[in-house]
């Protein structure tokens, strides 16, 4: 059985790597091939009549890219030896050390430099030794280095075309390899030259059918600086024609602006721009284009497929996109995100007063009403324990008896305390009195929750407007568009076809990246492929905001970079609740922040149980929304001050711990509100961190302990609340201290719960108040 599930296996996995060897081979082939094609040409392209330049720079690049495209160099060569009066051996020379230079010193891609350099010295030295058989005349001197600087220019011109060339799925091209691959068309134009079939010229044919291609797609700019490109190129082998540059520009620049007329149109165009040119320099009737060019160029260009009318628009509409894309568009997405951020803020404040609209008569509320009556009536009395102990049920109804009597809905005929109570007088007036009291209480209660719904629609409005005022906001920020442009390129180059780039710098010289792409569907193309080209043409490293990936409403894949932290944090969490049954009174958060901040931080509210959680909770999401939304962290702290302390009728508030981290500096910051102290491990060391302000919540102002310090590789912060220190009898700080300092581990998670434990054996397992211990983590990145 293991024979036959491994064998198969085998032979597929060989069958596989048979079928990408044969695509990669049948791929360089169908380049090679290309490649001499296009150099066959460039060999034939001659300036000066005998002077060939672009053949030797074309082989020089097709060289650098892979060894096997030294057969291109043939195709070359057969386009040199079909010309007269130049000399071959010349030009084979030079491509014979070409070849020996580039192996010798194992040129890559990269190496663009070098690659210029070798082809300059190859080329004059090649003419330099046939000119010896002229006697080394000065001219031909001077010739030769010009033919050299010339083949030397074009190596940088031609490296990316070529790299243009072997991309077979390009979309986006950048303006350089645009103007690029214009020249290398020109020059293959050039090329053609004193190629006839019967009437027809080629160069002629194919330099009129790529003005017209050029016209249709590009439209007036394109076609006439494509037209002034072949006319310029066309005329350096023939000095007396430069009237082909004005010739062809303007006919370029007329049919571009007919374009809407269709191919048709675009021909027409061209047409009478030809005419009108001779009409104005010829006196015959000559007209200087050839006729039988211009007519089967046209022919082609009306037949051709309209494929390939798409292929070449997405190029040219790549390379528009990448050089007008909006400003405002990118302005609105930055700003957007921002104004959503301020929006969350007011909505979860919004969402804060809206939950803590109590009930206006409540259960315990009337048992506090009922203490205090009988707390003030009837501890002196003989009766005390008989009527609150042993008939507490019957005394308690007819105390609601009394009070429907004193609301004017009951009588007193039937109740127990009327015909029993020997002090009832004393009871009535008691009660009638606490029950005003507790009615104007009410009455100012239910003022607070009609304000507390005020302030939550308010608030919530305030929200709404923030969100719909997005568009109208503008702000300073600083697109590197010049780097968005880069970036497109080397993505398209590398295979990563991307829908936008925006850069922008945040600040502080922290420079973002965003980038819209196709989803990927979880195959990690951003941290395969993205994130290492972002870093090697940014210069720094970068790193994804978020490991989950975010798709926005369109199905984009938005994938945000950042400057890479020098340092990680990483934090554990143990909670323990004071009593099995009841929620942990302590909420925590910890969290990654813009600009490479990180926050942990830890609340407690008063007491245990839902309202201490329902507190802390709220302390904590609404620091989470202010910090993220960008607010300054002091005002921050006096914001939820004024929240707590107006969003419940009755005396609230939390302790509040935490610390902002510098991921690249290690400056840390602890702001600390009625805290407990917060303990930095250091080795075996510990230092103590202590806090002698009020919780938030109690005073309108608030005093925030305040305490920098700098943190290294391998620290431990440790935050914790008072039930931690509860379970030590003398000098709490120290005894946790000496405690934190015994423990050796590594992992924050691990510290978080060695801590607890042990905690928890000092108290018997009987915790006094609810423990929560949160441990981050200090390491530098490698």
């Amino acid at each position: 059985m293991q024979n036959t599930n491994v064998l198969p296996y085998n032979r597929v996995a060989k069958i596989h790597q048979t079928e990408n060897k044969e695509r990669n081979i049948s791929k360089d082939v169908r380049q090679i091939i290309l490649l001499s094609i296009v150099g066959f040409f460039m060999g034939r392209a001659a300036i000066f009549d005998n002077l060939l330049p672009f053949g030797i720079a074309f082989f020089a690049v097709a060289m650098m890219h892979k060894k096997r495209y030294s057969l291109v160099g043939i195709g070359i060569l057969l386009g040199v030896l079909t010309l007269h009066n130049v000399n071959n051996f010349k030009y084979l020379l030079a491509l014979v050390l070409i070849f020996l230079l580039e192996s010798i010193f194992k040129i890559k891609p990269q190496n663009t430099i070098k690659v210029s350099l070798i082809t300059f010295v190859s080329l004059f030295v090649s003419g330099v030794l046939f000119s010896y058989t002229y006697g080394f005349l000065l001219f031909d001197i001077i010739m030769s280095l010009y033919e050299a600087v010339t083949a030397m220019l074009m190596v940088f011109v031609f490296s990316q075309a070529v790299a243009l060339i072997l991309s077979t799925n390009r979309k986006i091209i950048s303006n350089e390899e645009l103007i690029s691959l214009s020249i290398l068309v020109g020059l293959i134009i050039l090329g053609l030259n004193h190629l006839n079939v019967w009437k027809f010229s080629l160069n002629g044919i194919f330099g009129v059918f790529i003005i017209l291609l050029s016209s249709y797609i590009g439209g007036a700019g394109v076609g006439a600086s494509v037209g002034t490109t072949i006319g310029l190129i066309g005329s350096l082998s023939f000095l007396q024609m430069p009237v082909s540059i004005g010739l062809f520009g303007f006919a370029g620049l007329l049919s571009g602006s007919l374009k809407k007329l269709n191919r048709l149109g675009v021909v027409l165009g061209f047409v009478t721009a030809v005419f009108i040119i001779t009409f104005y320099v010829t006196t015959n009737m000559n007209i200087l284009v050839n006729p039988y060019d211009l007519s089967l160029a046209s022919l082609m260009f009306v037949a051709l497929p309209k494929k390939y009318f798409t292929k070449a628009e997405e190029i040219v509409k790549g390379n528009r996109r990448l050089n007008h894309r909006n400003y405002n568009e990118k302005l609105k997405e930055v700003v957007t995100d921002r104004l959503k951020e301020y929006s969350k803020v007011f909505d979860e404040l919004s969402k804060s007063f809206k939950q803590v609209n109590e009930k206006v008569l409540d259960h315990k509320d009337i048992s506090y009403l009922f203490e205090e009556i009988a707390n003030r009536t009837c501890t002196q009395c003989v009766m005390y324990k008989t009527c609150w102990d042993k008939e507490f049920y019957n005394t308690y109804k007819s105390m609601f008896e009394i009070i429907e009597h004193l609301e004017g809905s009951g009588n007193l005929e039937n109740n127990r305390l009327y015909r029993k109570c020997i002090r009832f007088s004393e009871l009535m007036s008691t009660t009638k009195y606490y029950l005003g009291i507790y009615k104007i209480n009410m009455q100012w209660r239910e003022r607070l929750k009609d304000a507390k719904g005020l302030i939550a629609n308010q608030l919530k409005g305030v929200s709404d407007a923030i969100s719909n005022i997005a568009d109208d906001i503008s702000m300073n920020i600083a697109f590197k568009d010049e780097l968005e442009q880069i970036m497109m390129v080397e993505l398209d180059k590398k295979g990563i076809p991307v829908e936008d780039v925006i850069i922008y710098d945040a600040g502080e010289g922290n420079i973002n990246v965003k980038i819209y792409k196709k989803a990927c569907y979880a195959t990690r193309e951003c941290d395969k492929k993205i994130v290492p080209i972002v870093s090697e043409i940014i210069g720094e490293r970068y790193e994804r905001k978020n490991r989950i990936c975010s798709i926005d409403h369109t199905g984009r894949c938005v994938l945000k970079l950042t400057r890479a932290e020098s340092l990680q944090v990483s934090t554990g969490i143990s909670r323990v609740s004071k009593s099995k049954n009841k929620i942990s009174g302590d909420t925590y958060s910890f969290m990654e922040l813009e600009g490479g901040k990180y926050m942990a931080a830890l609340s407690d509210g008063m007491g245990f149980g839902y309202k201490a959680a329902s507190e802390s909770s709220t302390t904590i999401s609404l620091l989470e929304k202010f910090i993220e939304a960008g607010f300054d962290k002091h005002l921050v702290i006096q914001t939820l001050n004024s929240v707590l302390a107006l969003r419940s009728a009755e005396e609230m508030f939390s302790t509040v711990d935490i610390m902002f981290l510098d991921k690249f500096t290690g400056e840390a910051e602890f702001i600390k509100i009625g805290s407990c102290a917060t303990f930095i491990k250091r080795g075996n060391d510990v230092e103590i961190i202590e806090s002698s302000s009020l919780p938030i919540g109690i005073l309108e102002d608030i005093d925030a302990d305040i305490h920098e310090r700098k943190l290294k590789d391998g620290d431990f912060v440790i935050l914790i609340t008072d039930g931690v220190l509860e379970c030590f009898e003398k000098d709490k700080e120290i005894g946790f201290s000496r405690l934190v300092s015994e423990i050796s581990v590594r992992n924050s998670q691990d510290m978080a719960e060695i801590l607890m434990k042990r905690c928890l054996e000092l108290c018997d397992n009987n915790p006094k108040d609810d423990m929560t211990i949160l441990v981050s983590k200090i390491w530098k990145k490698i």
